[in-house]
C-alpha cells in the first residue's frame, strides 16, 4: 500500500561502462529500504533527465565519469537535491573543484556499505532540516509539493485543505512584525495538536510561507480538520491581542489615502479540494483549486445599494460601478433604505452619512445589524463629517473621507465584494 509520505528516493547515475552500481548491493539496498530510502539507477546515456523529473530524487549520485559540469542538473527539477559525486579518492583540489561546478558532496568509492548508508542518512537528515520553515519548524513549499504530487500521482484518496490567517496583514501593521510571528507560531501549534490528537489517520502538515498552511489527510478526515482546528484557534486569539481590542472583536486599520477600516480578529481561512473534484494536473494546480474555493458564495452577489445625496454624483458612481461589473442600485432616500436592503439584499451599502449625521447612524446601524448577519452585508460611510472611530466602531465596515477619488471608492467595493468567508 502506498503511504501518503513519499519515500526518500537516491537516483545513481552511472558512467557509460555501467559499472560501478550500488542498487544491486544487498547489504546496501537492505539498510536503506529499512530507512525508507528508495534506489534507482541509469547510465549516462539513457533517460535519466525524465528520471529526475519522475523521481524527484533527494539525492542525485553522480559517478564521476557521468558527471558534466555544463549541465544544469537542477533545472530539470522543480525541487531542489543534494548533488553528490562518487569517485575514487579524490586530492583536496579535485575535491575542490567539483563543488565550485556544483556538487554538494563527495563521496569516496573505497566506502563500504555501511559507511555509504551512514552517508546517505546524514545527507538526507541535514537536507530535511534545511527544509523545515525557521519561523514553525514544519516543512516548508519544497517539501510540501512533493507530498501533493505524490498523492496526485499514486494515491486514490486524498484531501488536500488549505489554511490562511485572515485579517493578518491589518494585524501586523498594527501589532508588527514580532507579535504577527507569534501569531503565525501559534497558529502553527493550534494546527499541528489539533490534527495530531484528532485524527487517527496519517496527515501531513506543511508551512507554505507566511500565514499559509496546507494539511493532507484521507477525505473522511475533512470535517475533523476543518472543526478542530477551527475551535481550537479561538482559543488562543486571547493571548495575540491586547484585551481592549479582544474585548471590542475588531481593530480599526489604515489605508491609503484617509480610509479607514474595521477589521474583525484574526481567524482561519479554510479552503479544500480533493481528488474526486476533478483530474489534477499539477500540485500548483491543486493548491490554486483550494485557495479559490475559499471564496463565499455571496462573492457571485455583485448588488451595491447608493444611497448619495448628489444626484449626479450618485448618478456617476451607479454608471462606475456598473461598468466594474456591478449591479448598481440607486436608493431613493434613507427613509426607504431599510425596505430596499431588503427587496434587494445587497452585497455593499455605500452611506453617503453628511446628512444623516452621526446621531442618527447609530440607529440606522442597529437596524441594519440583522443584515450584516443574515447577509453579509458590508457597510461603506463616505462623508465629511470627521471621526472615524464613531462610525467604525457602531457598524461600518469602511470610513471613507470626502471628497475622494472614485478610484479609492473602487477599490474599497473589491475589497469587500470578495471577502473571504
Amino acid at each position: 500500500m502506498v503511504g501518503l509520505i513519499p519515500q526518500d528516493h537516491i537516483l545513481h547515475i552511472l558512467g557509460a561502462s555501467g559499472q560501478n552500481s550500488i542498487v544491486y548491493n544487498e547489504v546496501l539496498r537492505a539498510s536503506c529500504a529499512e530507512a525508507g530510502i528508495v534506489l534507482v539507477e541509469t547510465i549516462k546515456t539513457s533517460d535519466y533527465l525524465d528520471l529526475i523529473r519522475q523521481h524527484r530524487p533527494e539525492i542525485l549520485l553522480i559517478e564521476e565519469d557521468a558527471f558534466n559540469p555544463n549541465e544544469d542538473y537542477r533545472s530539470r527539477s522543480c525541487r531542489p537535491f543534494k548533488l553528490v559525486i562518487t569517485k575514487p579518492d579524490a586530492s583536496r583540489e579535485r575535491k575542490l573543484e567539483l563543488i565550485e561546478q556544483g556538487a554538494d558532496e563527495i563521496i569516496s568509492r573505497d566506502c563500504n556499505e555501511e559507511e555509504l548508508f551512514l552517508k546517505f542518512y546524514s545527507i538526507l537528515r541535514r537536507k530535511k532540516v534545511e527544509e523545515l520553515s525557521q519561523l514553525t519548524n514544519l516543512p516548508s513549499i519544497n517539501k510540501t509539493y512533493k507530498v501533493i504530487e505524490h498523492c496526485r500521482k499514486h494515491l486514490g484518496d486524498w484531501v488536500i485543505v488549505h489554511i490562511d490567517i485572515k485579517h493578518f496583514q491589518s494585524y501586523n501593521l498594527m501589532y508588527g512584525v514580532g507579535k504577527s510571528d507569534e501569531a503565525i507560531r501559534a497558529t502553527a501549534k493550534v494546527l499541528e495538536d489539533s490534527i495530531l490528537n484528532k485524527l487517527k489517520s496519517s496527515f501531513f502538515l506543511g508551512h507554505l510561507g507566511r500565514d499559509s498552511f496546507l494539511v493532507i489527510s484521507d477525505s473522511g478526515s475533512l470535517e475533523t480538520i476543518v472543526r478542530e482546528t477551527q475551535v481550537q484557534f479561538k482559543k488562543v486569539l486571547g493571548d495575540l491581542y491586547v484585551q481592549s481590542d479582544y474585548d471590542n472583536g475588531f481593530i480599526i486599520s489604515s489605508a491609503p489615502n484617509k480610509v479607514r477600516r474595521r477589521e474583525g480578529l484574526l481567524r482561519l481561512n479554510i479552503g479544500y479540494c480533493s481528488k474526486i473534484d476533478r483530474n489534477f494536473l499539477s500540485g500548483t494546480d491543486i493548491i490554486e483549486q483550494a485557495i479559490k474555493n475559499k471564496r463565499n458564495p455571496d462573492a457571485k452577489n455583485k448588488k451595491v445599494l447608493i444611497l448619495e445625496d448628489d444626484e449626479d454624483f450618485a448618478d456617476l458612481l451607479q454608471e462606475t460601478l456598473t461598468l466594474e461589473g456591478n449591479n448598481a442600485i440607486l436608493s431613493k432616500g434613507i427613509e426607504h433604505i431599510i425596505e430596499e436592503v431588503e427587496e434587494h439584499e445587497p452585497k455593499i451599502l455605500i452611506l453617503e452619512a453628511n446628512k444623516i449625521g452621526h446621531q442618527n447612524f447609530v440607529p440606522l446601524c442597529q437596524e441594519l445589524d440583522r443584515f450584516k448577519e443574515e447577509l453579509g452585508m458590508k457597510i461603506l460611510v463616505a462623508t465629511q463629517i470627521p471621526g472615524y472611530q464613531n462610525f467604525l466602531t457602531t457598524g461600518a465596515d469602511v470610513y471613507l473621507p470626502k471628497p475622494y477619488e472614485i478610484d479609492t471608492l473602487l477599490k474599497e467595493v473589491r475589497r469587500l465584494r470578495f471577502d473571504h468567508a
